[in-house]
């Protein structure tokens, strides 16, 4: 097996490269069918994302037998599901989780991320940032301009799959094995901050990545950070096509007094997994 840092460093980056590879010739594709008009922009995204699914998930799966067969990583079983399985596999399991505790990490991850997600873009839309990114400006023109539907299904569902996988599922689990938990967690936040390409972005992104990868570490499920991700772009959805919260945008007494209520929430949230989290290493 190939051990050396530079390989491992590949390990991380390619998948990422081959997922936005296999994105970008299906974006092409698509602009030949729909054009290139904004009210096609999330429509486009979302097939992106379900034709990225697949791809990243053989990445994911191959880790996930790996750190199995490999390294010893015992698995974390949900009580629900174990009735029927051999016993052999029940014993291989670090512990068994209850359905109910499994919800309850569920639901701190949806108002982490929806809380979050809700304090940050009100923390930076009272700079100038956004006047000053022509790139946030450009993309958040085209992902509104469509049809609510796709927005909610495209951004709200699938793109957090898509991403989750590739970003905690394959990119966080190999830094992990590379420099380390914390470490793992700020650097795995950072790339996928900088794959958005534009700063708003990547302040946003990279504030979430950190929650993400968080969340994984501390609940051993992708898909609490896959619920987060989601709760997060729903918010943001929710507030642009009704208005909601608009008010908290401005730095007045109310803007300030309502992100402050929202980001300590997201705090609350963040205690209560750490409290209750399954690993002791961060």
């Amino acid at each position: 097996m190939k051990t050396t840092g530079a390989y491992k460093i590949w390990s991380i980056v390619y998948p990422v490269g081959i997922y936005y590879v296999v994105s970008s010739l299906v974006y092409f594709v698509l602009e030949m069918f729909f054009g290139t008009a904004y009210e096609s922009y999330m429509l486009r995204q979302m097939i992106c994302a379900v034709a990225t699914i697949p791809f990243v998930a053989s990445f994911y799966r191959q880790d996930m037998a790996m750190e199995e067969t490999v390294y010893g990583k015992r698995r974390i079983v949900l009580k629900r599901h174990t009735q029927g399985k051999n016993p052999a596999d029940m014993e291989a399991a670090d512990e068994t989780v209850s359905f109910a505790s499994a919800a309850a990490d569920g639901v701190l991850a949806l108002v982490a991320g929806a809380a979050l997600g809700i304090g940050v873009n009100n923390v930076i839309a009272m700079t100038p940032l956004i006047r000053m990114s022509a790139g946030f400006s450009e993309a958040n023109q085209a992902f509104f301009a469509g049809k609510l539907a796709f927005e909610l299904l495209g951004s709200g569902l699938l793109i957090p799959i898509a991403e989750e996988l590739l970003y905690r599922g394959v990119v966080y689990k190999r830094l992990r094995l590379l420099v380390g938990v914390s470490p793992a967690i700020i650097l795995s936040a950072v790339i996928f901050g900088a794959m958005h390409f534009n700063l708003v972005q990547f302040l946003y992104a990279g504030i979430l990545g950190l929650l993400l990868a968080f969340l994984v570490e501390r609940t051993g499920f992708l898909h609490n950070a896959v619920l987060a991700h989601a709760a997060a772009n729903v918010a943001a959805i929710v507030r642009q096509e009704t208005g909601w919260l608009s008010f908290s945008y401005e730095p007045d007494a109310a803007g300030i007094g309502v992100t402050v209520l929202f980001l300590a929430a997201a705090g609350a949230a963040v205690v209560c997994l750490y409290r209750r989290g399954r690993t002791n290493e961060l």
